[in-house]
């Protein structure tokens, strides 16, 4: 009898394993479900290829014919050069239009014509537990699908980025000093040094550190402001660009960040969105960028942030529509 119950024992576990293919999370069946959205992954999601390592870091999703492509800024300014796939083209040579930094997209131009755009015409709020597609790994000519489902009604993300100068600051007589400048800064490149007394923001009196923290509250990375300097007996303007605190610092983790594979996984930038939808799909900071469809192929919003294991955000169709219509108007 021994010997029988140790056999079933470790037979139960074999056979569990042992799912046929068809049945499996990414076997046939499921991708032939799936197949109508990974025609239009395939079409109208751009793929960004690290040119240093040729290993894909982001996606991008398609906009206009002639090459525009939305995409994640915050991802692809980490890297210094890439060149894009979109179906099995391939192409090496692109520019940045403009980007957003309030929803942390950017749109890039590359020399293509007679592509195939997402339709913004099929934009929609969708229900709860309504599946949608999203890209998921990518082959060299194959985009992979991977499905979830609509578990949130659409909403703002507060949050944000918030934007900082670079520097330490010292209170003394009622004067505030550069005390120390955090290396690779706006405050470094613009030229501020330690001992320098602020003065003015933006032609403003700044009385202590609690003034000048509420009026970068205001800013966003990116923002440029005048600083006013006293050094020595010398009197100075100097323009400093803001960034973002995590690029500088890094960005402090909690338990529940750490199970779900910390930066590594994680979009570095995933709150404050001004709208977002939320959905469960298991994606990672390289998987996000490229549009979301239905299961019956309608194009709903374009991936934004990997929020945890399961969550992510999408922009919706319609808060997109306007900011490519901004973006194509910027200077």
């Amino acid at each position: 009898m021994k010997i029988i119950t140790f056999i079933l024992a470790i037979s139960i576990p074999l056979a569990a394993n042992s799912l046929p293919s068809e049945k499996r999370k990414n076997g046939p069946l499921i991708q032939d479900a799936l197949s109508p959205a990974q025609v239009s992954l395939q079409e109208s999601s751009a793929v960004f290829y690290n040119n240093e390592t040729s290993k894909a870091f982001l996606y991008g999703t398609v906009v206009s014919d002639d090459g525009l492509i939305m995409t994640k800024a915050s991802e692809i300014e980490e890297v210094e050069s890439y060149y894009v796939r979109v179906g099995t083209q391939k192409f090496r040579d692109s520019i940045v239009v403009a980007r957003n930094d309030v929803w942390d997209v950017m749109m890039i131009k590359i020399k293509a014509d007679s592509l195939k755009p997402v339709d913004f015409s099929q934009a929609k709020d969708l229900s709860h537990g309504t599946w949608v597609v999203s890209n998921g790994a990518t082959e060299r000519r194959f985009r992979r699908p991977r499905a979830g489902i609509i578990s949130a009604n659409k909403r703002e993300i507060p949050g944000g980025a918030p934007a900082v100068l670079g520097v330490g600051l010292r209170e003394e007589n009622g004067d505030l000093f550069i005390d120390n400048i955090t290396e690779n800064s706006g405050a470094a490149m613009a030229g501020l040094k330690k001992g320098d007394k602020l003065l003015k923001v933006d032609g403003s009196n700044i009385k202590d550190r609690a003034d000048l923290i509420a009026y970068l509250k205001k800013k966003s990375p990116g923002d440029k402001i005048k600083l006013s300097l006293a050094r020595g007996d010398e009197e100075l303007i100097l323009k400093v660009e803001l960034m973002a605190r995590h690029k500088l610092y890094g960005k402090g983790t909690t338990r529940n960040d750490q199970l779900s594979g910390g930066e590594a996984q994680q979009s570095a930038r995933r709150t404050g969105f001004p709208m977002v939808f939320q959905h469960e799909t298991m994606l990672n900071r390289n998987t996000v960028g490229g549009p979301v469809f239905t299961l019956d192929n309608q194009f709903v919003g374009m991936n934004i942030a990997a929020v945890n294991r399961v969550e992510a955000f999408a922009i919706p169709g319609k808060e997109l529509s306007e900011l490519v219509v901004e973006l194509q108007k910027s200077p």
